[in-house]
């Protein structure tokens, strides 16, 4: 569990999260409603996801006696269900624990955790230090300094270890996880080709572990731009824990991707009766199921509360449904301050470009002109094109395939 905490706040951290659907005119997206069930591992059988969700919430309310427990138990909850209030409580907890008790090990590696996963990856940098004063052996701190490594950089440290992990250990969540590292080298292929492998190396029939895995997966497929792939995936982290907010998100994406609105509207109106997260309420807007404005109260309300956390999901946010550019500009240049990293750049330059500051989408696609992505690339010859590096921008249409 505390393992899948960890790959769970890094993916949030380092691999996009809601409303990371901007895909350029290149992309491969698969057009139609079907999908590739074929694909789709078939795992074996779990428990009912609900009722190991509301498990949870008991197992919360039970163990706050229990620091370590309590923090691994509310990091899940916020990873699956994606409230506020649980990052929250991570925090306040764990500020309150290392304060309490400054030589625990244990605290300051929960600390460590609460803060990667709300995405204050300076202090929870400073916190690892302490940890790695406290600890026994390298093993005990590891999976906690790759993941900001991934986060933030340096990336290409982060991708040896991940190699070094699958060589040294190669299971279900190791293979998984550097799956998602090619794909971030934009690997696609290479980082599909790990699926079969993960698939064959899983050992827990938790539905946490399920839902967690098959979720992974289908982002492989959703980076590459097949959506159809993707939603066949996201179906199964679905049907494992109806609960997850995330892959319920990116499943009604795909569903709209691949024209099965009526699909996305069953999906949004069942997720929504338990959860009122702020992207499944944008969701309900393009719908036709609720408001922009109840979309954009809700994503104000949880950049007020943990803003390095959700600026750029609100700002993918502001740029697209919530038609206000010049927010979500705001929003993007604070995420690029936190973490230099290339979906930040480029997050960046769409919303500059969308307020029409086309000095600051030029200043931010400066390091994208060599990124490994086609996405980032593409967006970076958005910005030369549109302020004057002429230059820069043939040498990225030459590259892109793409017509003077």
């Amino acid at each position: 569990m505390r393992l899948l905490v960890v790959a769970a706040a890094l993916v949030a951290c380092g691999r996009g999260g809601h409303g990371d659907r901007k895909h350029d005119q290149g992309s491969a997206a698969v057009a139609g409603s079907g999908s590739a069930p074929s694909l789709v591992p078939k795992l074996g059988i779990s428990d009912d996801g609900t009722a190991v969700l509301a498990r949870l919430d008991h197992d919360i309310a039970v163990t706050r006696d229990q620091p370590l427990r309590y923090v691994t138990y509310v990091l899940a909850r916020a990873s699956y269900r994606s409230r506020v209030e649980d990052y929250q409580e991570a925090e306040h907890f764990t500020a309150d624990w290392v304060a309490r008790k400054p030589g625990d090990q244990e605290a300051w590696t929960a600390r460590t955790r609460a803060l990667l996963a709300i995405h204050e990856f300076g202090s929870a940098r400073e916190a690892l230090e302490h940890v790695k004063k406290l600890a026994d052996d390298p093993s005990q701190w590891h999976d906690l300094a790759v993941a900001l490594d991934e986060a933030t950089g340096p990336r290409d440290r982060a991708a040896a270890a991940r190699l070094a992990d699958v060589k040294a250990n190669p299971n279900s969540t190791t293979e998984t996880l550097y799956a998602g590292t090619l794909a971030l080298d934009g690997k696609f292929d290479a980082a599909i080709a790990e699926i079969p492998k993960a698939a064959a190396k899983v050992y827990d029939n938790a539905p946490f572990t399920f839902a967690w895995l098959y979720f992974q997966w289908g982002r492989l497929y959703e980076q590459k731009g097949d959506y159809a792939s993707a939603r066949a995936f996201y179906q199964e982290a679905h049907a494992r824990l109806p609960g997850y907010v995330e892959a319920n998100a990116h499943l009604a994406q795909t569903m709209m991707l691949t024209g099965d609105t009526a699909g996305a509207k069953q999906v949004v109106t069942a997720a929504l009766a338990s959860d009122r997260n702020p992207a499944l309420l944008d969701l309900a807007a393009q719908l036709g199921l609720g408001t922009v404005e109840a979309a954009r109260a809700e994503w104000e309300r949880y950049v007020t509360a943990l803003p390095k956390a959700w600026s750029d999901h609100a700002a993918r946010f502001f740029v697209a449904t919530g038609k206000d550019p010049k927010r979500a500009e705001e929003l993007a240049k604070a995420n690029l301050a936190n973490r230099d990293v290339p979906e930040a750049r480029e997050l960046v330059v769409q919303t500059a470009l969308a307020a029409g500051d086309t000095a600051t989408a030029c200043d931010a696609a400066g390091s994208l002109i060599d990124a490994p992505l086609r996405a980032h690339r593409f967006a970076a010859w958005q910005a030369f094109s549109r302020c004057g590096r002429t230059a820069d921008a043939a040498r990225l249409s030459k590259d892109l395939g793409i017509s003077p």
